[in-house]
């Protein structure tokens, strides 16, 4: 599903629902890649799963864009294998609960300035968090507050929208996340209504465990067709004496 809505958001030149003011829009992305020549994109991954889902989103836009992709940012062993040259290991910001912040807030900070310094040299046509709500949301602050300065600012993209109607209220600060946030990515089907009715423009594109799920379940059906082809075979064979050569 993922890859569906590369394609289709690459095909569009309409902006979505609710475009930020002086935000590139999905066609305008697509426009200043082509004239430039290449897709600059600034991805971020915080977490192991998040290192695996950007991966695939890298693989994905390389093998849909049409022009080339050049990528930036931070993240794992599986995102450097997709040609990310991470500015520093993805492990330094990977740090979960508050006690475990605590004695890294000022080493967290900087990372997040370094990755933002890093950012706005490197001029992405689009800026991809992925989960890590964290530091993601703080970054993506940071560049919005950057890029107002500027006439346009890339397009920011959450991918894998945070829980927040698991909280009693928590839908509502979903609707505060539009001043940095141009799209959200959800893994679950329902994460999408609730995203736009809290006015933030947002897209199921499937969870990748159930992606793989299906992939193996399609294997196995061609494994078996392919098995039930051969039975066949032979039998013919069998039946009217041919040899197998």
């Amino acid at each position: 599903m993922l890859l569906r809505w590369i394609a289709a958001e690459g095909r569009r030149r309409a902006r979505p629902s609710r475009p930020l003011a002086r935000s590139l829009s999905y066609g305008r992305v697509v426009d200043a890649a082509a004239r430039d020549g290449e897709l600059r994109v600034f991805v971020v991954a915080g977490e192991v799963s998040g290192d695996s889902l950007a991966s695939r989103l890298m693989a994905a836009l390389r093998a849909l864009s049409p022009v080339p992709v050049r990528f930036a940012g931070v993240g794992g062993e599986l995102m450097c294998k997709e040609g990310l040259q991470s500015l520093f290991p993805m492990e330094e910001i990977a740090i979960m609960g508050m006690w475990e912040l605590l004695p890294h807030i000022y080493s967290i900070k900087r990372k997040i300035e370094d990755s933002a310094n890093a950012a706005m040299l490197f001029q992405p046509h689009a800026v991809v968090t992925i989960d890590s709500k964290g530091f993601s949301f703080r970054l993506l602050k940071q560049l919005k507050c950057r890029s107002n300065q500027k006439v346009q600012s890339p397009l920011h993209i959450h991918y894998v929208s945070p829980s927040f109607w698991a909280w009693k209220g928590g839908e509502s600060r979903l609707s505060k996340l539009h001043n940095f946030v141009d799209h959200m990515l959800c893994i679950l089907p329902f994460e999408e209504e609730i995203c736009r009715l809290n006015g933030l423009p947002a897209t199921y594109v499937g969870h990748p465990l159930l992606d793989d799920a299906i992939g193996l379940n399609m294997g196995t059906e061609l494994c078996s067709d392919k098995s039930k082809y051969q039975r066949s075979c032979e039998a013919f064979r069998l039946e009217h004496g041919l040899s197998p050569g």
